[in-house]
């Protein structure tokens, strides 16, 4: 069987989200908001603190599949949730303070959107997550809720973002193991991304997934890092976990511990775990397959064609390598 290791390291290069070229840019644009946000939020309001979070903070984002690129970043004001009992308030603050220029400014549920726009079309955005502190406590209250949301959908909720990203970064200890787990992270984006058109599990949820299931695969005494073996095993204990309703929970394993895929209706999860079933079974089928070209073949139907397919003639002059025996060597 071909060793698909290569084959898999040029697909995470081609879709990983890269920290020195797509980021800087990012960065940029976190900076500017951040000073904006300083320069211009009312006398009144509280000094805030900021930190990077999502899939930024954990290393495991891909190349968006619209060129929608996104960053997110907590806010945290020194103050509590009683100075501000109805979080949009604070939210409406920030919208004002940086709708301005090239920018749409939108409250949602979760955070303020910054959209930027180029051409017409939203070419970068920039989600803030608002949080307040909790007294005497290492962790915070999320401001949930949209600008014309009912009164009891907008509301202060429990959250430590920051634990959840120190328990991702620090899940092994070996930076090798850690980098394992990461790409086989961005591989089930990009094959959700290709094969989920709607209701799938947030990313959030995928990084839980491996938090909890994911198990380095290295062949020590043979090809070391096999991704494709560790993303077999990985698919195998997800599918493990539905329970009797054919439900996989993924809970947060920080406050307020809730199911990542609790916004998903029983139809889109039997969706998901068919077309998990399906991608475990493409990668074995792909693992077992003798010939290189046609195991990649397998896998970029699974991936799209970001995934690498070698030509026949490459293949074939591997083949007649391995498979000729000099004379006098033993059968």
């Amino acid at each position: 069987m071909p060793n698909l290791q290569k084959h898999f390291i040029d697909f995470h290069t081609k879709i990983k989200l890269d920290n020195f070229n797509e980021n800087q840019t990012l960065r940029e644009k976190r900076d500017l908001l951040i000073n904006d946000l300083k320069a211009g939020l009312p006398e009144d309001t509280p000094i805030f603190e900021y930190f990077d979070q999502g899939s930024y903070a954990m290393y495991t984002g891909i190349i968006p599949k619209d060129g929608n690129y996104d960053i997110d970043v907590g806010i945290i004001f020194n103050c509590y949730k009683d100075e501000y009992s109805d979080p949009v308030d604070l939210k409406k603050i920030i919208r004002d303070t940086l709708n301005k220029g090239n920018r749409s400014v939108a409250i949602r549920r979760p955070c303020v959107t910054v959209e930027y726009h180029k051409n017409g079309e939203v070419d970068y955005h920039v989600d803030l997550a608002i949080y307040v502190k909790r007294e005497y406590e290492s962790i915070y209250d999320i401001g949930m809720g949209k600008e014309f949301s009912e009164a009891e959908k907008r509301f202060w909720e429990i959250s430590d973002p920051k634990g959840l990203i120190d328990l991702i970064n620090n899940r092994f200890s070996y930076a090798d193991d850690k980098a394992q787990m990461r790409r086989c992270i961005r591989y089930l984006k990009k094959w959700r991304d290709k094969k989920l058109y709607s209701g799938r599990p947030f990313s959030i949820a995928l990084t839980v997934a491996a938090y909890k299931w994911f198990s380095p695969y290295n062949d020590i005494f043979g090809e070391g890092y096999q991704d494709i073996n560790a993303l077999i095993q990985f698919c195998d204990e997800m599918l493990n976990n539905f329970d009797y309703r054919d439900w996989l929970t993924i809970n947060l394993p920080v406050q307020p511990y809730k199911d990542l895929n609790a916004k998903m209706t029983q139809s889109q999860m039997n969706t998901f775990q068919d077309n998990l079933e399906t991608l475990r079974d493409a990668l074995i089928e792909a693992r077992d397959e003798d010939l290189e070209e046609k195991a990649c073949k397998i896998l970029r139907k699974q991936f799209g064609d970001d995934f690498p397919v070698p030509e026949s003639s490459e293949t074939s002059k591997k083949a007649a390598v391995a498979g000729f025996a000099p004379s006098g060597s033993s059968a």
